[in-house]
């Protein structure tokens, strides 16, 4: 079996499918990227057994068949070759030679009879969105996902399509992330989809040059598909939190603040805050917000920012940290900030929330 293939083409597929590959296995073929050539086209799989990579290699082909061979060797070997020109791949008795200008390699390939079969949901429903749209979502969520993997329940990022909105939520406990599209469709279905799995969508789509790609859904699996990638994951089958019980139902204050100066503030807030007990003091009075933080060995600091303030003044603290990674994912130039009282969630959102939402705890006052 021979491929022929531009360089640069080989790169950026081994690239996106070598991402899904286990770095620990006990099985020598889930290391594995594997070749299928066949009259449909030239295929590369790879699979974790929770997410799974299908991606249209673009060349041309002498016979059909295939072959697996290690990702981790295949990945280097194509990223030392020089990116343009042409690469060869021949595969002939177990062995496949990779030739590129004067370079020629020889590696050894696995049996690819053992290879985990990796199937596209068949049933279920499925729906268009924008690329750029649904990688906007994911970023937006994703970092407040659990990082902890034995949290089950909480390290990955619900989703829920439902009256015609996809919503994507994540939470690891003390702080929780929303964001909302509209939708041309009436299914209705919520899912649980690990943070690994998501990574890996979210790289796909950040090198996505299709204007849309399709979602379908089964029931077990989930699956996103551009025209030459097809990534499947596997639903967590564990109930995520009923997240709506911690949206806040009405507010006794509300401030509308420069999203630009509270960043600011924040980040000189941090250089002793994270010297001392992690903590922000926010106190709102009439139209100033004061800002400060203090740590028994570095000292303290203090901020103040004019605001449009209704509603009652309010004293909270919260984590400076929690506070400045949701601004960074909020796109006005205002931000909104809704208060309870001082030991109910805070939440943040652009002026008319516009599609997306952050909640976080606060913590004791020190």
């Amino acid at each position: 079996m021979k491929i022929t293939v531009e360089a640069s083409e080989l790169s950026n597929k081994i690239s996106i499918v070598s991402k899904t590959v286990p770095s620990k296995t006990i099985k020598p073929i889930m290391e594995c990227i594997l070749f299928d050539l066949s009259r449909e086209g030239t295929y590369l799989h790879a699979t974790d057994l929770e997410t799974g990579v299908k991606a249209t290699l673009e060349c041309e082909t002498e016979e059909f068949g295939k072959f697996a061979v290690d990702a981790k060797i295949l990945y280097e070997i194509v990223r030392t070759l020089p990116n343009e020109g042409k690469v060869q791949l021949s595969f002939s008795s177990g062995l496949l030679s990779v030739e590129s200008g004067r370079s020629r390699f020889r590696v050894p390939t696995v049996d690819p009879s053992e290879f985990p079969q990796v199937t596209l949901p068949a049933e279920g429903y499925s729906l268009t969105v924008e690329a750029k749209t649904i990688n906007e979502m994911i970023e937006r969520v994703i970092f407040c996902a659990a990082k902890d993997e034995f949290m089950r329940n909480l390290n990955g990022v619900f989703w829920e399509i439902g009256n015609g909105f996809l919503r994507l939520v994540a939470s690891d406990g003390f702080r929780l992330a929303l964001a909302e599209e509209r939708l041309p469709t009436q299914s209705e279905s919520n899912f649980l989809i690990s943070l690994k799995s998501m990574k890996e969508l979210q790289s796909i789509l950040q090198n996505c040059s299709q204007a849309t790609v399709t979602i379908r859904y089964d029931g077990k699996r989930l699956s996103l598909s551009t025209s030459n990638i097809e990534t499947v994951m596997r639903v967590v089958e564990i109930d995520f939190p009923d997240y709506k019980k911690v949206l806040p139902k009405a507010f006794k204050s509300k401030v509308i603040l420069s999203k630009n100066d509270l960043l600011e503030a924040l980040r000189r807030t941090m250089v002793i805050a994270k010297r001392g007990s992690e903590s922000a003091k926010l106190e709102i009075n009439e139209d100033v917000l004061s800002l400060s933080s203090r740590s028994p060995d570095s000292g303290e600091v203090n901020e103040e920012i004019f605001v449009r303030k209704e509603g009652e003044d309010i004293v909270a603290a919260f984590n400076p940290t929690f506070l400045l990674e949701a601004l960074r994912h909020i796109h006005t130039d205002e931000v909104e900030f809704n208060f309870v009282d001082s030991t109910s969630p805070l939440q943040i959102n652009p002026l008319n929330v516009e599609g997306y939402l952050y909640i976080v705890m606060p913590i004791r006052i020190v």
